[in-house]
């Protein structure tokens, strides 16, 4: 039972992130007690959870290992180690060429994101502590993870939000390591409620950031896909040369944070072991090396430039339904017309006029939304929000995403309020 369990964890944590994960060999694998996934790549929706208008251009994830002592579970630690874990991203704010699946795929997304925010603030995404015997002891297992991650640099290069100042940001990190200990320090193992109260030992050796401006794109003559992993370990520490991984570092990172190292202590205790209010329930104590910060002028602006691409695609994506599916050559009328939609709804929302045909059509419009999704929340007390419908996803196509959220945020109260 608990080796399902933790298959189908693996399945759908790690399966969200990198492509080509074998189901039946997971399985196997974690019945031994060892599971080792070694040379994936990284799936190009692989940080949607950001919920940032970015996308991975590359990514490969060297090592993933973990070691599960079945005959002694609930009495020594489970150990997770990820190695070599490198991601290229980029900007994803171009709604120009994109197909209209995609467009509405980036307005659902961010529907979605503001729904849940929503939600969060109503109080009705609470998690419930599971008091089985099987959440006891998954508890027990999560509040003694031995955790190393080793090798890690994700980098973003950017070449729209500065025309013909293209830049990269990056963060590289050798190892960071979490354990958990008790009071004098020493690697311990905690029964009984471990999420509960639990004190950790965390290490951390060099973390940096940088960004560096006016760079030369990374560059590979074939597919990302087709290197080896010997070759992505060059691309990540070296960078590309004529098309091929470099052999030596071609230039130096302009730092925003210097490469630091240190140590972290963290202990959380449980309400009933507080002496007083007054005494934290956390307590965090960090022990960092020399630590640098700078800023260059050009960084500065680089960061200004793709906030400013970031809030420019965002407003894009309110007026989305109204984008033509031709291109502008082809139907150079229709985009005029978009144009026009896009400024007058702007400004008939700020002045609060509007015709008589367009208050019948979203009086009309509202009615059936609201009755379609609260059907729907009814149907599945359980879920949140309703996000696998296609006649909602129809009619979200004709709505802007003030809209929608205004109409579910009344739906969701109106529900909850009557349950």
């Amino acid at each position: 039972m608990l080796e399902d369990q933790v298959t189908y964890l693996l399945q759908k944590y790690l399966g969200n992130y990198v492509i080509g994960l074998n189901k039946e060999a997971l399985k196997i694998s974690v019945w031994r007690g060892d599971v080792e996934l070694t040379n994936m790549q990284l799936k190009p929706e692989a940080l949607n959870a950001l919920k940032l208008p970015v996308k991975v251009k590359a990514g490969f994830l060297g090592s993933v290992k973990l070691k599960v002592q079945w005959s002694r579970l609930g009495q020594d630690p489970v150990l997770v180690y990820f190695d070599r874990i490198f991601l290229l991203a980029q900007p994803a704010t171009s709604i120009e060429g994109c197909s209209e699946d995609a467009i509405q795929e980036a307005k659902k997304n961010r529907v979605q994101d503001l729904e849940l925010k929503l939600l969060e603030r109503m109080h009705q995404l609470k998690p419930e502590m599971n008091k089985s015997w099987l959440g006891s002891l998954t508890s027990t297992i999560m509040g003694n993870l031995k955790l190393s991650i080793s090798n890690v640099h994700i980098r973003y290069e950017d070449l729209d939000s500065n025309p013909g100042h293209p830049f990269a940001a990056g963060l590289t990190l050798e190892k960071l390591s979490a354990v958990t200990v008790d009071d004098s320090g020493n690697e311990t193992f905690v029964t009984g409620g471990a999420l509960d109260c639990m004190q950790k030992s965390i290490e951390l050796d060099r973390l940096a950031l940088y960004l560096d401006s006016d760079i030369l794109q990374w560059h590979i003559n074939k597919p990302w896909e087709d290197l080896l992993p010997a070759e992505w370990v060059q691309v990540f520490r070296f960078g590309t040369k004529d098309g091929r991984p470099a052999d030596h570092p071609i230039e130096e990172h302009s730092y925003i944070l210097q490469p630091v190292t240190g140590d972290a202590k963290f202990l959380k205790l449980r309400q009933n072991e507080s002496t007083n209010s007054h005494q934290p329930l956390r307590k965090a104590s960090v022990n960092l090396d020399n630590v640098t910060l700078c800023l260059s002028k050009d960084g500065y602006r680089d960061i200004l430039k793709v906030a400013d691409n970031f809030t420019a695609f965002n407003q894009r994506l309110k007026y989305a339904h109204y984008r033509p599916r031709s291109t502008l050559k082809s139907d150079p009328r229709s985009w005029w017309k978009y144009a026009f939609k896009s400024v007058s709804n702007h400004t008939k929302k700020a002045s609060g006029l509007f015709s008589w045909e367009q208050v019948v059509r979203y009086a009309r419009l509202r009615k059936k939304y609201i009755s379609l999704y609260a059907s729907l929340l009814k149907s599945d007390v359980n879920r949140p929000i309703v996000d696998d419908n296609k006649e909602i996803e129809e009619l979200d196509r004709e709505l802007d995403i003030e809209l929608i959220l205004q109409w579910r945020y009344c739906i969701t109260y109106d529900f909850n309020r009557a349950i």
